[in-house]
């Protein structure tokens, strides 16, 4: 409540002000800025494609008060994005690692850890893949016998292909994980690598 009221209290000073002063009022201050022809400018106005740069305010006896520094541009304003977002990305793994060893022997740990599960598929894999040869082995011979295949032949033979896809599909999601993975610590330790770079250079404050 007391900050609206002197908010409001501004407010009406400000409008006052503006009702009071005189027409010259605009006039107080001047404008130097460098056109885009090189050449330095006084005038009491600023273009608006000039105010985005850097230009400076100064009393009508020519005495300067301020400096305004140029608006950042497009790619200083990413860079700043991306100082920023390095930093916190280094605060999170400072937090977990202490050092670029730290990050590999994770790495190692966890793709070992989906080495064995890959190993594992790919062993119930390739068992799956003699039970279906076997399967049509049996299936060959009552051909050649010139017997029907039997329905519970076809029926075997079936749900073990059925199986054969449930587990290959489980080995690509490992070997997607697993590139993942190692993809993702090799990112840690390139922001570690850049974050302790900047943190050396005094760049962190």
């Amino acid at each position: 409540m007391m900050q609206r009221k002197i908010q409001q209290y501004l407010l009406r000073s400000v409008i006052s002000l503006a009702i009071a002063a005189p027409a010259t009022y605009a006039e107080t201050y001047l404008y130097r800025y460098e056109n885009d022809k090189g050449v330095k400018v006084l005038n009491h106005t600023i273009p608006p494609q000039y105010a985005q740069k850097s230009y400076e305010i100064l009393s009508t006896a020519g005495q300067l008060i301020r400096t305004v520094e140029a608006a950042p541009t497009d790619g200083a304003v990413a860079k700043e994005n991306s100082v920023r977002m390095l930093r916190e990305k280094y605060a999170i793994l400072k937090r977990r690692y202490s050092s670029p060893e730290d990050i590999e022997a994770a790495k190692r740990r966890r793709l070992a850890n989906i080495n064995t599960n890959i190993a594992i598929l790919r062993g119930n894999i390739g068992g799956i893949n003699i039970r279906i040869d076997n399967l049509r082995s049996k299936a060959a011979d009552s051909e050649r016998a010139g017997r029907e295949v039997s329905s519970s032949l076809l029926t075997q033979l079936r749900d073990i292909k059925a199986e054969l896809t449930v587990s290959e599909d489980a080995l690509n999601l490992r070997l997607e994980e697993y590139q993942a993975v190692s993809d993702r610590y090799d990112g840690d330790l390139t922001t570690f690598a850049l974050g302790s770079a900047l943190s050396s250079n005094g760049n962190f404050n």
